[in-house]
Order: C-alpha cells, then sequence, then structure tokens
C-alpha cells in the first residue's frame, strides 16, 4: 500500500506539473491576447482615423464650393470688363465710325443732346477710347459738318460756272435736308476751314477764276458763295423750340393770325400765302414743310447776281 500510495502521490506530483504548466500556458495565451489586443486596437483606430479624415474631407467639401463661387465670380466681372474693351477688335473703333454713331445722335436727339459720352456708350467703349481718335467735343462735331458735306462738291469741267454754283446750292441743301439738325452746327463751324472740305475752297476758288473773276475780287465773290450756300438752308432747317413746341406753335399761330389789316395791310393781304411757307412767320421746319420753289427763286437770283458782278 505505501508503494500505491507513494505511486499514486508520483503520478499526483507528475501530474501537478503538467497541471502547472498548463497553468502556465494559460497565462502565456492570455498573455498573448493580451498583446495582441493592443494591435488590434491599434488597427481599429487608424481605420477609425482614417475614416474619420475621410468623413471630414466630405463635410468640408460643400464648405469650399462658395470659394469656388467667389473666386468665379470676379472673373466674370473681368471678362464682362474684358468684353467692353475688346468690343472694337470685332468691329476696329475708327474715327469713320465715331462720327457715324455722332451724325445718327445728333439726327435722332437734336445738337443740345449730343455727348461724347453718349457716343461711346452706344459705341461700348470708355470714353478715352473715343477720345483717342478724337481730342474733344468741338472737334468732334466739325468732323460731323465735314462728313455730312462729303459729297457736296461738284467735278470740274463738266458743267459750265453758273450751272456749276447751282449744283453746289442744291447739293448742299440735299446733304442738310438729310441731317437737318446739323444746318445750325454748320453755321457755328465756319470758323475755319476744318469743318468744311479744303476740297470744296479749292473747287469754288477755281471755279470763280474761270468764271472770270478777278484776283482782287476772289475774296468777296469766295464769301458771297459760301453764304448763299449755308443761309438758305440754315434758315430753312432751323430747329424749333424743343420745350412746350405745342404751346409755342399755337402761340405763334394766333400770333400771326391776329395781324391787324389797319396797322398791317400789305402783311395782312398776303398773310394767307405767306403763312407757315415763309420765313419769320411759319411754325414748322424745312423738314416738314420745305421751300422748294423759294430755294430755286433764290439759287437762280444768286447766280444772276454773280454774273453781274463778275461782268463788271
Amino acid at each position: 500500500m505505501k508503494k500505491a500510495t507513494t505511486a499514486k502521490e508520483a503520478a499526483a506530483r507528475t501530474s501537478k506539473p503538467a497541471a502547472r504548466t498548463a497553468a502556465s500556458v494559460t497565462p502565456a495565451g492570455n498573455a498573448a491576447r493580451v498583446t495582441k489586443t493592443p494591435a488590434n486596437l491599434a488597427t481599429r483606430l487608424a481605420t477609425q482615423s482614417a475614416n474619420a479624415s475621410a468623413t471630414a474631407s466630405a463635410t468640408k467639401a460643400p464648405a469650399k464650393a462658395p470659394a469656388k463661387v467667389s473666386t468665379e465670380a470676379p472673373a466674370k466681372r473681368a471678362s464682362g470688363t474684358a468684353r467692353k474693351k475688346a468690343a472694337p477688335a470685332d468691329k476696329a473703333l475708327t474715327r469713320e465710325r465715331i462720327v457715324a454713331v455722332a451724325i445718327e445722335q445728333i439726327d435722332q436727339n437734336g445738337l443740345t443732346a449730343f455727348s461724347l459720352r453718349e457716343v461711346a456708350r452706344q459705341l461700348d467703349v470708355y470714353p478715352t477710347a473715343v477720345y483717342w481718335h478724337v481730342p474733344n467735343r468741338d472737334a468732334l462735331l466739325a468732323a460731323v459738318v465735314e462728313a455730312t458735306m462729303a459729297g457736296v462738291t461738284p467735278e470740274i469741267g463738266k458743267l459750265g460756272w453758273q450751272d456749276w454754283f447751282r449744283e453746289l446750292f442744291r447739293r448742299y441743301r440735299k446733304s442738310v435736308q438729310r441731317h437737318p439738325n446739323v444746318a445750325q452746327l454748320v453755321g457755328a463751324q465756319l470758323v475755319s476751314n476744318a469743318s468744311l472740305s479744303p476740297l470744296l475752297i479749292d473747287r469754288i476758288l477755281a471755279v470763280l477764276l474761270q468764271a472770270g473773276c478777278a484776283e482782287t475780287r476772289l475774296v468777296d465773290m469766295y464769301n458771297v458763295v459760301v453764304a448763299n450756300m449755308v443761309g438758305f438752308a440754315t434758315l430753312e432747317f432751323a430747329p424749333l423750340p424743343t420745350d412746350d413746341l405745342a404751346i409755342w406753335t399755337g402761340q405763334l399761330q394766333e400770333k400771326v393770325h391776329d395781324i391787324r389789316a389797319l396797322e398791317y395791310p400789305t402783311l395782312a393781304r398776303h398773310l394767307p400765302a405767306l403763312a407757315n411757307r415763309a420765313f419769320i412767320v411759319r411754325w414748322q421746319s424745312g423738314s416738314e414743310v420745305p421751300l422748294d420753289s423759294s430755294f430755286d427763286t433764290f439759287v437762280e437770283v444768286a447766280i444772276a447776281g454773280m454774273e453781274r458782278m463778275l461782268a463788271k
């Protein structure tokens, strides 16, 4: 029995180290699991951090959209400015274009409403671009007169001097008739030959000399020609008042028809023929009621007077 007990005890002693070994393995496994846990936690934390970054990027993306809008807005404004500046590139801004727009404005709105700023606006350019081609308003008005008078001068050599001056006067009137608001401008701009083509002046002088005009009378006869050419048309197409035109017209008509026969017998007798068809007693301009027969008479009287003066 003692041996058996000893054998059992030996077996127990043998099994206890095994148990301890197993017990010692268990902590080792736990240690292994414990040591693995931080690695798994680090992986999860890294994954969570990456997901958080992606989420943050996704949430920040809409916040960047306003920044893009704010940066694009100036670009659109810049493109609008560039378009305004680049407009002349499609149709080059030239002195001729500026003058054409100026004539159009004067025809439509009259001389009083004319301005270089409005010309620039219609051309879709800055006023400084207009000043690059014409230095000031007066220079542009002189260019307007020159442009409207461009086709006035007849050729030399095809007509006798009388018919040449008849043609000159008629061409001038037709030109003013096309641009009646320029009529008053012509007279104001005749302070120098900048308003009229030098070609016109040269040919007037040449035709006068061909007609037998003496050198000593050349200046006087030249002034007579220009006064005849400009004078009648300027009066015929003179602008009417722009303020309260209806009231002004009514008052003038009443004044004309109220002329007393006893005080002004000759005027009263011929008033029906004169009313609205003669200078001073009319209330419509030549644009509405042209004075054709009066102009033809004027031309013949002017030519007859020149013939008489040149014959001396």
